[in-house]
């Protein structure tokens, strides 16, 4: 990663910026609620695999600040909400679409029953987000030396 990064640096213009957009937490959290109440019913079941590539991601991000290949300008974190109509759907959404990750059958469970005793009430997975604004370092040639 650290390779791809000193890359992405040659490949900019000297104006030009990155933007680092991923999750700042491997685990969402499955939430029931209205605009009066939420409440969390689970979290997601993450694979060791997903942990790594997010350390290993960091990790990296970290070196390229430490070796001056990429000025950090601004770091912001958000939550961003996916929203389903049942917990089978929302199930079957992350079965289909992540890797490493999925809702385990006692979240599905918990999930179902709570939106069974709230009316009207919605179904989100709440997932927290960094995103980073980086710019070229300007002593550097992207060599990541």
């Amino acid at each position: 990663m650290v390779d791809a990064l000193c890359r992405t640096h040659l490949w900019l213009k000297s104006d030009g910026h990155l933007i680092d957009l991923r999750p700042a937490d491997t685990i969402p959290e499955v939430v029931v609620g209205s605009d009066e109440h939420e409440s969390v019913v689970g979290v997601l079941t993450v694979d060791t695999e997903r942990h790594q590539r997010h350390a290993a991601a960091d990790r990296a991000l970290a070196t390229v600040l430490d070796r001056h290949v990429f000025v950090l300008e601004d770091a912001r974190e958000f939550m961003f909400h996916r929203y389903a109509d049942s917990a089978d759907e929302l199930r079957d959404y992350i079965a289909d679409k992540w890797k490493e990750t999925r809702m385990d059958e006692n979240t599905r469970l918990r999930t179902a029953a709570a939106l069974s005793v709230r009316p009207g009430a919605r179904l989100w997975l709440r997932e927290r987000v960094a995103i980073r604004r980086l710019r070229p370092a300007a002593s550097t040639t992207g060599s990541g030396r």
